[in-house]
């Protein structure tokens, strides 16, 4: 796999930064806040034409206590996480193309899919993803960025020179805010480098109580392993899908050595095959909304695009679609299109247009009456790798509640996980 030159690097972030000019205003950072910006761009290997087919932004994360069982409220708003929901909805977009016979990236075999030839994907991203990819050591050059977080500093009239105050930053790590899991090993929060254990899976923060989202590091990373499609997608296609290219954005700690540790050796005791191991890079180009200085606060919006047949984007707070009035909150219909519910949805309707698929994978049920949690228990191959993943690279992994039992009816309703979906 062929390294991307500088300048078609920058070139891709430009594209990213253009696309996010022209979207509303809403959702965006106004005066003293920030953001984080993340796109898949779609990479035509033999005419070296890109196209951004996804965008999403934000920094914010619900806690535990808040997550819902009907799959209609995101708890997870990352840019990072953002980006891949809305690649997961311009893939299913594909998907119906590709059985209506229509322009598409995929071709039909055997009852599955299977991506074009020369096809491949980049993930930008205008900073590192929180948690271990964060842990950086200090140059003395950065201030502090996003989820970065800067250990105090020592006076400047201490009676300390200037050299021996940068070997102290040289010995010093920049910091993330997303903790290690409770059931393991704690960071000793000592002073300079031995502030944090590396190498961990990592939670979110969240307001309040603690979330039990893995941080954006941790997400990448098995992306990276088992593919970005994620299990229910993994059920309609020949092979993974795989991101073979990461570039992140200038003005912010940046280190290839922290990426490669968070996405490829964590756990360096194992041999771990990787069916494709994906090429870092640092761009020129610096996001406009990138946290400059530190008195600035994370915009409360997250914003999501996709290229569909007609494009569109949607804001998010909390979790939930922005303007829906209180009385429609809970409704699957009021959900983000990026939703769990409204994935799901799109994941039915491929199965609702071609009788083969379906029963290859329900037989002679009907797909309204296999709850989602059931569905994705299905894509076996996928469950199997991820298993092994979790195994042989991560020493740990967040345990969620399996509460997403919720079927997808015609009427539009939510079965309650306390009954059957049939």
């Amino acid at each position: 796999m062929a390294r991307l030159s500088n300048e078609i690097v920058n070139e891709i972030v430009n594209s990213c930064l253009y696309l996010y000019s022209k979207l509303p205003k809403t959702g965006k950072p106004v005066e003293k806040e920030w953001t984080v910006l993340s796109c898949v761009v779609q990479y035509d290997v033999l005419s070296d034409r890109y196209e951004v087919v996804s965008l999403g932004t934000g920094s914010k994360c619900i806690g535990a206590v808040k997550m819902t069982p009907d799959g209609t409220l995101l708890n997870d708003s990352h840019a990072e996480v953002f980006a891949r929901r809305g690649f997961l909805l311009y893939l299913y977009d594909n998907l119906e193309r590709s059985l209506k016979n229509e322009p598409s990236i995929f071709t039909q075999e055997s009852g599955k899919f299977v991506l074009k030839d020369d096809i491949d994907f980049i993930f930008y991203s205008s900073q590192l993803p929180c948690g271990d990819a964060s842990i950086i050591p200090k140059t003395g050059e950065e201030e502090q960025f996003g989820d970065v977080i800067e250990s105090n500093k020592r006076s400047a009239d201490d009676g300390h020179c200037e050299e021996s105050k940068k070997l102290k930053l040289e010995d010093d790590i920049h910091r993330t805010g997303a903790k290690c899991l409770l059931d393991s090993e704690q960071d000793p929060k000592e002073d300079g480098n031995k502030y944090h254990l590396v190498s961990q899976v990592r939670t979110k923060p969240g307001r309040g109580d603690r979330t039990l989202s893995v941080s954006c590091s941790d997400k990448m990373a098995r992306w990276t392993h088992v593919g970005i499609q994620g299990a229910l997608l993994d059920i309609l296609l020949v092979k993974q899908i795989y991101i073979k290219h990461f570039i992140f954005g200038a003005g912010v700690p940046y280190s290839e050595e922290t990426l490669r540790r968070a996405f490829l050796k964590r756990n360096l005791d194992k041999e771990v095959y990787l069916k494709c191991i994906p090429e870092v890079y640092q761009s020129s180009v610096i996001f406009e909304c990138v946290r400059k200085q530190e008195d600035l606060r994370p915009a409360p919006g997250s914003v999501v695009w996709a290229k569909l047949y007609e494009s569109f984007s949607e804001v998010a707070v909390q979790g939930r679609k922005l303007g829906v009035t209180k009385k429609k909150a809970t409704s699957p219909s009021s959900s983000l299109c990026i939703s769990k519910y409204k994935l799901y949805e799109k994941f039915q309707l491929i199965l609702s247009m071609d009788r083969v698929i379906r029963e290859n994978v329900i037989g002679d049920n009907s797909p309204d009456e296999v709850p989602y949690s059931e569905m994705k228990r299905k894509a076996t191959s996928y469950q199997n790798s991820w298993t092994s993943v979790k195994k042989n690279f991560f020493k740990m992994w967040t345990v969620k509640p399996d509460m997403w039992n919720f079927c997808i009816k015609s009427s539009g309703l939510v079965q309650s996980t306390q009954e059957t979906c049939s």
